[in-house]
């Protein structure tokens, strides 16, 4: 197996640096095998004499040093040319032995390198090896081609390692556009892969831009890098005890999925009040990774699908399907496992189901009660997972069966005793063998203003009105949307906000016409106005529950409209007892739980 190293030019340090990386593989003090590269405190003076002495150390294979135009580079780190001046105060090497050719050097200007040390041979033929010792102290503030050349030509990397140094010069124009910048290195990889099929590749993703280390980033976490191949990060350390121009640098191994490892950190909800909220988080982070199947409960507008998704990783596929889209039980068939060509009229090519689709990664199946009873037999047979966990599928009109794995995810909006009646047994149970209730918004009203703030920025309202600014005085809003069943969930917070914001958006002629003098007033009367007016799901005669269960689901409605309907446990209290009726908070709040 091939070893392929792979960098960008770094404008700072000039590609002396990179010589300086590769010996340090070379010594001996990086070695590739291992598990985990950590290595700190290389000095950079002994690596830049290390292939002086030693000639049989590691080696790669091939090297490929990523470059552009050199005005792409000079926009985001110009080549300080001023600066070679501190060559001559800051290096002793130098001013004890050469400092008066450096100073000729730096008073004329050459075009080039090669002009520099042909004028030195010239001139100074008892220095010149000396001299073209010591460029690479300064390597940095020549142009891109002129460090190639040098490092081609002059420097002390052995020849085996310059004939295996390969430029590879992208089409990037901007080193700050992270788009650009992978859709160029997906070009650069897909060549790479063709021509080092069975390689491993260490990819140094600190160097370049900082657009360019986003873009290596991506690129790991999308799976296009290969399966083998390893993430570095070199840089000075600036804790090192060395004081010198060419301080001490480390090389860490970095993690290929970073950006799924920080969004793990990220919460379902992102900042849960509510209990039922927070229990409700708990177990979709925690279900997801147990590999049975989950079911996600919910009334409509609850957002069940961006719940899910939020809760894969950033590299894991997603794929979506609303059941409530079949209309017979041949399209769900072959949507769901795909079709051969010819496998009825209109299949004119293979077409992938959604299964294969989401092979290795998350199948979310929304409004499930839809499928029909042949339907969820042929899924139930899919979805039955051999001992290494994975489902036999196959698609219409083909013999041949095929092994993937995923996640499923399955939602409804119906209850679970609904469930029961609209499901086969077999396939009722299967997919409950996890469940997660997420709870309506009105089960979570501490959470209600963070979640209308969450729909104000959605819906980009913020650009034109700040949210906290405009409903910081506006309690009547909140008071008033804890009243609220909002059994449209986040669509009525939707609505909720646009009538809001059309408020402000009125002109002075328009609010003067209204009867509704502030944006509480219009949005109240326009929600209440336009509102469908639901009953709520929740039976209460359920002969499936016991009369003492249902002695408290009627209580803990009573006391939700009380409190609802009069603003406050205590504003409830003080009405009734203004009509000679005895009620307490603490019964109220008992009722309630």
């Amino acid at each position: 197996m091939k070893n392929i190293y792979i960098t960008f030019h770094y404008t700072t340090h000039g590609i002396a640096y990179l010589k300086h990386i590769l010996s340090a593989f070379s010594s001996g003090k990086c070695k590739v095998d291992e598990d985990f590269i950590n290595v700190k405190n290389i000095s950079q003076i002994e690596m830049n004499n290390f292939f002086d002495t030693k000639k049989n150390g590691f080696q790669f294979d091939e090297i490929y040093y990523l470059t552009t135009d050199q005005e792409v580079f000079d926009k985001i780190s110009a080549r300080r040319f001023n600066y070679r001046y501190l060559i001559l105060t800051d290096e002793t090497v130098i001013k004890q032995k050469t400092q008066h050719i450096w100073e000729n050097i730096i008073e004329n200007e050459f075009a080039n390198i090669e002009q520099e040390i042909e004028y030195v041979r010239r001139h100074f033929p008892n220095y010149d090896k000396l001299y073209e010792s010591q460029i690479w102290r300064d390597i940095q503030h020549y142009k891109i081609e002129d460090q190639i050349y040098w490092f081609k030509k002059h420097s002390n990397v052995p020849t085996k390692t310059k004939n295996n140094f390969n430029i590879e010069k992208l089409k990037i124009k901007n080193l700050r556009d992270t788009k650009e910048i992978a859709n160029n290195l997906i070009l650069f990889i897909d060549k790479l892969k063709k021509k080092h099929s069975n390689s491993r590749w260490i990819i140094n993703v600190s160097l370049g831009s900082n657009e360019t280390q986003v873009a290596w980033q991506i690129l790991a976490q999308s799976e296009i890098l290969p399966i083998n191949s390893k993430l570095i990060n070199t840089y000075d350390n600036k804790n090192s005890i060395v004081q010198q121009r060419f301080k001490e640098f480390d090389i860490k191994e970095v993690s290929k999925k970073i950006i799924s490892e920080i969004s793990s950190k990220i919460k379902v909800y992102e900042t849960p009040v509510s209990e039922v909220r927070q229990l409700a988080d708990a177990k979709m982070r925690m279900y997801i990774k147990s590999g049975f199947s989950v079911l996600l409960l919910g009334e409509r507008g609850i957002g069940k699908t961006h719940l899910a998704e939020k809760i894969k990783e950033k590299d894991q596929k997603f794929v979506s399907v609303n059941c409530a889209s079949f209309s017979n039980n041949t399209i769900a068939e072959s949507i769901l496992f795909g079709y051969k060509k010819g496998a009825f009229t209109d299949a004119k090519e293979d077409r992938q189901g959604v299964f294969e689709q989401a092979n290795n990664g998350i199948l979310f199946l929304d409004e499930i009660h839809h499928l029909d009873k042949l339907t969820q037999a042929k899924l139930m047979k899919a979805i039955e997972t051999d001992s290494n966990n994975y489902f036999t599928i196959k698609r219409l009109g083909d013999s041949n069966e095929q092994k993937i794995r995923t996640s499923l995810i399955f939602a409804s909006n119906k209850k679970i005793s609904e469930l029961r009646n609209l499901l086969l047994p077999d396939f009722y149970d299967r997919i409950t063998q996890l469940v997660i209730e997420i709870p309506p918004l009105r089960a979570s009203r501490d959470d209600l203003k963070n979640d209308l703030k969450a729909i104000w920025q959605q819906m980009r309202f913020e650009e034109f009105y700040s949210f906290d600014i405009i409903t910081q005085n506006d309690k009547k809003l909140f008071d008033w949307l804890k009243t609220l069943n909002l059994y449209g969930n986040y669509r009525d917070l939707q609505k909720i906000s646009i009538y809001y914001k059309t408020f402000h958006d009125f002109d002075k002629n328009i609010k003067k016409a209204l009867s509704q003098k502030s944006a509480y007033e219009f949005t109240k009367n326009e929600f209440e106005k336009y509102i469908s007016k639901e009953e709520d799901q929740e039976t209460l005669f359920d002969i499936s529950k016991s009369p003492f269960e249902l002695v408290k689901i009627f209580q803990r409605k009573l006391a939700e409209y009380l409190i609802n309907n009069f603003g406050s446990a205590q504003k409830t209290v003080d009405f009734y007892k203004n009509k000679g009726e005895k009620l307490t908070e603490r019964t109220l709040y008992n009722w309630k739980k």
